[in-house]
């Protein structure tokens, strides 16, 4: 066997991202706090930044107040004292940090099991429910259903309890799976009688359970202390804020779409040091003076291409979506990142970034920039339905049925089909149960 050394040149050709489009990227994804924060740190560290404070306190008490993780309206405060920066929202990094540290503990899991179990994490929406369909998960991994089913089970046994359900009552059910002191009754009330219970029917409950109407109270006293929202917190939450980047306004029927950049330190070169600049220092100050010119020409040209792509990624999200800032949520157009990026001719990761933690102010409210986006399922004209059309339909198929003999969700989603929407019983059951409506069987009980 030959154990000798000897050296040897190889060529490859590796794809690195230069300092400067690093940079540039990265203040991109930048929330409005997080760039405020980075202007600052910048110009803490180099001399030729100066910062001119143009905060008028007038102006910072119309930041928007955060309201339910969705819909946000403006505050005033006539307290003098009050500063609203204090109370600008920050992005909460630290929940998918603790996530991703608790499947890492999670060895026994193969690489493709660890990605989907991520994607999982990333799919969550602010209140920590699954914003993404296990049969479209399965496709994307090329995986059985039934193992990305699995690998959401173990997902959904992650902290905080409740974290992945795919509905209101699955979230119950996995917190109350948890709880050793749960009354016998309460999984079973919360999985099949849940909209009795809303409905104060405790006298048939009671008599169903073959228990006392005060039994049927105890436990939904005690289904009222789990957190609906896993992600939220219940008890002394503190007032959340935050600064729209994007302003909207209507103009004779036009949207005129402002970078809100007016909360953001206003930077400039210091003369002071431009000048010694431009009078010939000795060479070390010289390099010295020019790298850090050179960075705060980067920081400006970043903030300046950071506000040219937010403008053109918003003028397409709200071409697309117009019909939304005319008649609200419900008139949502099916919009995907790859939509936009091709259209301004960017990367889809360029577009996740300009998006991210973005907020848009429009005439109906604020709103998260990627609520905008609205996944679809392709009919077999080729066109592509919205899921809120998509709900309309199965709502209004369960309203007009035989109330004697209800539909299944097997027969909604043949009945979709003939209407060319081609969907998965589950996926029909899944919309059924965020509309509120009961299995057929529960429907059909309760119409006697």
């Amino acid at each position: 066997m030959d154990l000798s050394m000897h050296l040897q040149q190889k060529m490859e050709t590796k794809l690195a991202l230069a300092p400067q489009l690093k940079q540039a990227l990265g203040i991109l994804k930048f929330s409005m706090q997080e760039l405020e924060n980075y202007i600052r740190d910048e110009a803490n560290a180099n001399s030729l930044i100066e910062i001119n404070e143009q905060h008028d306190r007038e102006i910072l008490i119309e930041m928007a107040r955060l309201h339910q993780g969705e819909l946000y309206s403006y505050t005033n405060a006539e307290d003098e004292s009050f500063d609203p920066l204090t109370q600008v929202a920050s992005k909460e990094e630290s929940i998918e940090l603790f996530l991703m540290e608790q499947l890492a503990m999670q060895k026994h899991l193969e690489r493709v099991e660890k990605e989907v179990i991520l994607y999982y994490i990333r799919s969550l929406n602010g209140d920590g429910y699954l914003d993404c369909d296990v049969e479209e998960v399965a496709d994307y991994f090329n995986l059985p259903i039934s193992q990305c089913e699995n690998l959401l089970e173990i997902f959904q046994s992650f902290d905080p309890a409740g974290i992945g359900a795919r509905s209101l009552l699955e979230c119950l059910v996995l917190q109350l799976k948890r709880k050793e002191d749960a009354p016998k009754l309460s999984i079973s009330l919360v999985q099949n009688h849940l909209e009795d219970l809303a409905d104060q029917r405790f006298d048939f409950l009671a008599q169903l359970f073959n228990t006392s109407e005060e039994e049927v109270l105890s436990v939904l006293s005690y289904i009222q202390t789990l957190n609906p929202h896993p992600l939220i917190q219940t008890e002394d939450e503190k007032t959340e804020y935050i600064v729209p980047d994007l302003i909207v306004e209507e103009f004779n029927g036009e949207y005129i779409i402002q970078i809100n950049d007016r909360y953001l330190p206003k930077i400039s070169i210091n003369k002071e040091y431009e000048e010694l600049l431009r009078a010939n220092a000795n060479p070390e100050t010289n390099d010295y003076l020019k790298t850090k010119l050179s960075d705060a020409l980067l920081l400006m040209k970043g903030i300046e291409q950071r506000h040219e792509t937010l403008y053109k990624v918003t003028k397409v999200i709200l071409e697309k979506q117009k019909p939304f800032l005319q008649s609200g949520k419900k008139a949502l157009q099916p919009l995907r990142l790859k939509d936009v990026a091709e259209i301004v001719e960017l990367h889809e990761s360029t577009i996740s970034r300009a998006i991210s933690d973005k907020y848009i102010q429009t005439p109906l409210g604020v709103f998260p920039l990627k609520a905008l986006f609205m996944r679809g399922v392709k009919t077999e004209s080729g066109s592509v339905e919205s899921i809120i059309t998509i709900k309309d339909k199965i709502k209004a198929i369960i309203e007009n049925e035989n109330v004697k003999k209800p539909y299944s969700d097997q027969k909604i989603s043949n009945l979709l089909l003939l209407e060319g929407i081609q969907i998965a019983r589950r996926t029909v059951a899944k919309y059924r149960e965020e509309l509120g409506f009961l299995q057929s069987t529960k429907r059909a009980r309760d119409s006697k």
